[in-house]
Parts: C-alpha cells; sequence; structure tokens
C-alpha cells in the first residue's frame, strides 16, 4: 500500500505539473490525505484523475500560460536584465574611465608645479650660495685689515718696547 500512496511532488512530477498546482487542487477540491508520516501527507494516485483531466484539457493550458510564466517568458526577463546589468554596467566602466582621466590631469599639474618648486629651490640655493661667498669675501677683506692694524701696532710696541725708557733716561 506504501507504493500507491505519494506526496504532493511525487504527484506532480507524475503528471507532468508543479507541486503548488497539486496542492490548490488538493485545497479546492477538499482531499483528504490517507496517511501522514510527520508533516508529510500521503495520497493515493487515482484521487487526482480530475487533476490529469484537467491538465489535459485546453483551457487549463490557457489559464497556466496566464497564470503563471512560460519558458519563454523567463528567457525574455533573463534577457532584460542582462541588458540592464549590461548598461549598469557601461555605465560604471565610463565613470570609472572619468575619474582615471581626471586623475592623471591632476598627477600631471602636480608634476608640473613641482618641476616648478624644484627650479625654484635651486635658483634659491644659488642665490644664497653667493651671498655666503660675497659675505666670505667681505669678512676677509675686513679681517685682513684688522691683521694688517694688529701687526701695525705689534709694529709700534715692538718700537716702544726697544727703545725702553730708563729711569736716567726721564731727564733726556
Amino acid at each position: 500500500m506504501s507504493k500507491e500512496l505519494l506526496t504532493k511532488s511525487k504527484i506532480a512530477d507524475a503528471l507532468g505539473t508543479n507541486p503548488m498546482r497539486v496542492t490548490r487542487f488538493v485545497e479546492r477540491n477538499k482531499i483528504n490525505a490517507v496517511k501522514k508520516e510527520g508533516k508529510r501527507e500521503l495520497f493515493k494516485l487515482t484521487q487526482f484523475n480530475a487533476l490529469k483531466e484537467e491538465l489535459n484539457a485546453p483551457e487549463s493550458k490557457k489559464d497556466a500560460q496566464s497564470h503563471g510564466f512560460s519558458k519563454d517568458d523567463y528567457i525574455l526577463t533573463l534577457k532584460q536584465q542582462l541588458k540592464e546589468q549590461q548598461h549598469q554596467y557601461e555605465q560604471v566602466v565610463a565613470s570609472k574611465d572619468e575619474t582615471i582621466s581626471s586623475l592623471q590631469e591632476s598627477y600631471n599639474d602636480m608634476k608640473s608645479q613641482l618641476s616648478v618648486k624644484d627650479n625654484q629651490i635651486s635658483t634659491l640655493t644659488q642665490l644664497a650660495d653667493q651671498a655666503q661667498k660675497l659675505n666670505l669675501v667681505d669678512k676677509a677683506s675686513k679681517q685682513l685689515e684688522n691683521s694688517e692694524s694688529k701687526e701695525i701696532k705689534k709694529d709700534e710696541k715692538k718700537n716702544d718696547l726697544t727703545e725702553k725708557k730708563h729711569w736716567w733716561n726721564i731727564w733726556k
């Protein structure tokens, strides 16, 4: 007897329809399960002869198509979704390309600003070097003058020392 008892999904497979349709048929016709195993309800296939006839009727096929999607409808829907995704992808790629080009322009601008800064630094370095050289030359000439005046003073002191005056030379 267990071989004759089937679940809703097995009945749907046997009749070539979906399990939801079998469930609706059971509820509409108030068919009671022959046996329950936990949550599973088991039915006899012979209880669904009316559903089998209903599925074979041309009107039911039209109703089924009007209530649900056919494979072609699914394919068309998927194609449309793919086109929309491709369009979004192309927009993202275009946006990224614009961002990359603007970043490259910014990079080139900064590069040119850095070269200007480097030129200014080298010019300032040269000017500072020249100023330091001029300062050294100026200091050197002052030091020469100072050293000459010191030598003159030393010479005068030597002369003074050589002409040392003694106490008896005071009256001279």
